[in-house]
């Protein structure tokens, strides 16, 4: 079942491809190709590993490259997932935040971040100079309710 159109001859090749358009309003939004690789969207060599978890497309990475040099981020391996249902990368701050810096991506959380600190920064300062406890900035700020725990987002500055 696995392998039902490689089976049956429907496809050359127990491959899929994705190619996401950056550029939404240009038309073609993306493809899926089956059995391939379409040479339009993609040139050089696929490296193949196996899926080590079924069910979430897992397999064992050993590094993050970025621009061809080693971000250390997998120096001793780690998994990773390959979901094309989303757009968005998740993982260490730092690691992604050189990911999207590097494709020429916002980072979701950098803009919420950016977000926070333009409207709340100088009284989250002023509360911190007035000695309050920090525990209790949030609330007063209305980032979260009044036990802190409710409605926090957190990001790094």
């Amino acid at each position: 079942c696995r392998y039902n159109m490689v089976s049956q001859g429907l496809v050359g090749s127990p491959i899929f491809t994705f190619w996401l358009n950056r550029h939404a309003g240009e038309g073609q939004g993306g493809e899926i190709v089956f059995g391939g690789i379409d040479p339009n969207h993609h040139n050089g060599d696929h490296t193949y590993v196996p899926v080590t978890r079924k069910g979430y497309w897992q397999f064992d990475m050993g590094d993050v490259l970025i621009g061809g040099n080693s971000t250390g981020l997998c120096a001793s391996r780690c998994a990773a997932i390959a979901d094309s249902g989303t757009s968005l990368l998740s993982g260490p701050t730092a690691i992604i935040t050189q990911i999207n810096e590097k494709i020429g991506a916002p980072g979701v959380v950098s803009q919420e971040c950016k977000a926070v600190v333009s409207q709340y920064g100088q009284r989250i300062l002023d509360l911190l100079l007035k000695e309050i406890e920090p525990s209790k900035i949030c609330s007063l700020v209305g980032l979260c309710t009044p036990n802190g725990t409710q409605g926090v987002r957190w990001c790094a500055v």
